[in-house]
């Protein structure tokens, strides 16, 4: 049977590639049919039910990520094996979550890794970094340069097996309440980042860094606690309406260029898996993946448009000279936790070892690799 199930679980997935061209990715919806194929109408295979924990709250667009993948994966097993969505809170405190799923509270938590970068510096470069990788480059490092190898190790380490549910693009950039053109104006304010490798390299460049909760900032920039700070991109930091307290925006991200989320799962609960039932989480994860990456461009853009054109949210840029020295100041950091950490090392090695592998690739494509903009008529 188990022969018979692997080919028949990559007929579903065409199904469901073909249904999402068709507007069922939007809705989760998937033919029975085609689902019924999957587990070939093998009733020996247990139905098994899992906990799910999340870093995220209810109704925070990561976490409909989370909900994305519980989907996807009872649609491949016909129901027999699903995944029940927990956000932040309800089952853990997102810093919790870690060891929830490592000693094996619970089966799974969707995740990203900065949040553990206290356990090791490693596992925020598998969810984030600055200056260097695009949402791109992270999906294509991951899946077809051994990236998803340095997954499987830092996460086995703590017992657990790890899969990359979405890679996110650049995030919006430092939202204020007043405008920044320049590092001098962030070093005379308080400054929320995100990442313990931004908080370094900011210290080196002499900004003020604030701690706040992604939580507490709306409320953090309403009342003046701070006087700039970041969240997500543009559709993630549209859920708390941060545009509405800190209407000046200053881009490119460069403290996290692009990023991922994923899903961490207890090594002793995926060995009890069938293996038909590994390869549907694998699949699904995956699947997730590619959805998930043009589903965050997409929306990241709409909402761009609604900040700038409809909401009056004044975008403003650092001079060349001011993120010169930011992209040398990051690339030091890096090597310098590269001569702490060899986990950090191994994992870094890796994504520089793809930037060479595309630097001639990235250098020819110009302005068609990710496009141009037109100048107006």
């Amino acid at each position: 049977m188990k022969k018979r199930v692997l080919p028949l679980l990559m007929a579903a997935v065409m199904s469901l590639v073909l249904l999402a061209g068709c507007g069922a990715a939007e809705s989760g919806v998937m033919d029975t049919a085609h689902a019924n194929a999957v587990a070939g109408g093998n009733s020996d295979l247990p139905v098994i039910t899992w906990k799910m924990g999340s870093t995220w709250g209810a109704g925070n667009v990561h976490f409909t990520v989370d909900q994305r993948f519980a989907e996807i994966l009872s649609e491949l097993t016909d129901g027999r094996f699903t995944v029940t969505n927990y956000a932040e809170g309800e089952l853990c405190a997102a810093s919790q979550l870690f060891d929830y799923v490592s000693q094996g509270t619970i089966q799974c938590g969707g995740d990203w890794g900065g949040y553990w970068s206290g356990k090791d510096t490693a596992f925020e470069l598998l969810s984030t970094i600055m200056d260097d990788f695009t949402a791109l480059d992270y999906y294509t490092w991951i899946y077809e340069a051994d990236g998803l190898a340095c997954y499987k190790e830092l996460y086995g380490q703590y017992n657990m097996e790890y899969f990359p549910l979405v890679t996110n693009p650049s995030e919006s950039g430092i939202r204020s309440v007043k405008p920044i053109t320049s590092i001098e104006d962030m070093r005379k304010m308080k400054i929320r980042l995100g990442g313990m490798m931004a908080g370094k390299a900011a210290q080196k460049l002499g900004i003020n860094i604030t701690a706040v909760a992604a939580s507490e900032l709306y409320e953090s920039l309403q009342r003046g606690v701070i006087d700039g700070g970041e969240f997500s991109g543009p559709k993630a930091d549209d859920s708390l309406k941060l545009q509405e307290v800190a209407p000046y925006w200053c881009a490119p991200a460069w403290y996290q260029s692009a990023g991922v989320n994923g899903v961490m799962v207890n090594k002793d609960a995926w060995n009890e898996l069938p293996e038909e039932y590994q390869t549907a989480f694998e699949t699904a994860a995956r699947l997730c993946c590619g959805e998930q990456l043009s589903r965050y461009i997409y929306n990241d853009m709409t909402v761009t448009n609604q900040m700038i054109d409809e909401q009056g949210v004044t975008v403003t840029h650092l001079p060349e000279e001011d993120m010169a020295l930011i992209r040398e100041t990051c690339r030091e950091t890096y090597l310098e936790e590269c001569e702490i950490n060899p986990n950090f090392k191994m994992v870094y090695d890796s994504m520089q070892a793809y930037r060479d592998t595309a630097a001639n690739y990235r250098e020819w494509t110009g302005d068609y690799g990710f496009g141009y903009n037109r100048e107006a008529n």
